[in-house]
């Protein structure tokens, strides 16, 4: 089944936006780079990670290399998760400039990352504005802290990641939480103001059957009705199907059969269940054919 388009979570928002973004190396910048990357080298001053998490930081990075990308990509993406690495130390403010560099021995090209981690900040409060399903102080369970102690990205955003699941839990899938901080750099403190838009809550709506007999039709309408109506959860609707439902031919899911439509004006989600997909077929490893859904 198709996942809903939901609104993420700016998480990338609790990066300082006046930090700059990394210059490439040279005059290649849009052009593809084959990345076999020998080293890894993160040049700190004047504070580094400890050995396990420069580890850590080293294997994340080797993770999210992709061979072919472009040499700008390559540089923002590894920019980024080494400044979520310091400020997960409470270096909100770290300036990081990675560069690649080719090396002349076998091994292909070495990144080299200087960063200069800058103040220590402590995470001052947090408080919410725009809520109306759930109250502050509910939300405010989501991101426990202590007023004055040291800012973690990684606190911050497992916070907001459980107010998105929590919101899509009730049927708020246009949810978005945009984090406004408020930096003291004197005091090298940090405050978020979070900016919710709860965009509607939306609730199951009708259910459309199309090539059933109509005595299976009928039950499978009865069975709908126990959700219509109720908060919208696309899990409760995957789980729905897979119960009430089993494909007439072989390799197909029941979500292949399956299209939803949201309509914003009544604030309800609206399935159809179409037994008439187009099918086309694709070769396996085995070299047998095997149907592919397009509904």
């Amino acid at each position: 089944m198709a996942v809903i388009f939901r609104a993420l979570v700016c998480a990338s928002l609790l990066i300082s936006p006046s930090l700059g973004t990394s210059e490439a190396s040279d005059s290649h910048t849009n052009e593809s780079v084959e990345l076999s990357v020998g080293r890894i080298v993160v040049v700190h001053s004047p504070v580094s990670l400890t050995p396990a998490e420069h580890g850590a930081l080293i294997a994340n990075l080797r993770r999210n290399l992709s061979q072919g990308q472009t040499l700008v990509l390559t540089q923002d993406v590894v920019g980024e998760l080494v400044r979520e690495a310091y400020q997960d130390k409470g270096y909100y403010r770290a300036e990081v400039s990675p560069q690649m560099v080719q090396q002349r021995h076998p091994g292909g090209t070495a990144m080299i990352v200087s960063v200069t981690p800058g103040k220590q900040f402590h995470l001052l409060g947090i408080s919410w504005r725009g809520n109306s399903a759930f109250s502050e102080a509910e939300l405010a369970g989501l991101i426990p802290f202590r007023p004055g102690e040291l800012l973690r990205r990684k606190k911050i955003v497992q916070g907001l990641e459980a107010a998105q699941k929590l919101y899509d839990s009730h049927g708020y899938i246009n949810y978005i939480c945009i984090p406004e901080p408020r930096i003291d750099e004197e005091a090298a403190t940090v405050a978020f103001v979070m900016n919710v838009n709860e965009g509607g809550q939306f609730r199951f709506g009708v259910l459309s059957v199309q090539g059933m007999l109509e005595t299976h039709r009928k039950v499978l309408l009865s069975a709908w009705e126990n959700l219509r109506g109720r908060p919208y959860r696309e899990h409760d609707a995957h789980d729905f199907f897979n119960r009430f439902f089993k494909s007439p031919a072989p390799y197909i899911e029941p979500e292949d059969y399956i299209s939803f439509k949201i309509d914003r004006d009544t604030h309800t989600v609206n399935y159809t269940l179409a037994l008439v997909p187009s099918l086309r077929f694709r070769v396996t490893k085995n070299l047998e054919l095997q149907p592919v859904v397009h509904p």
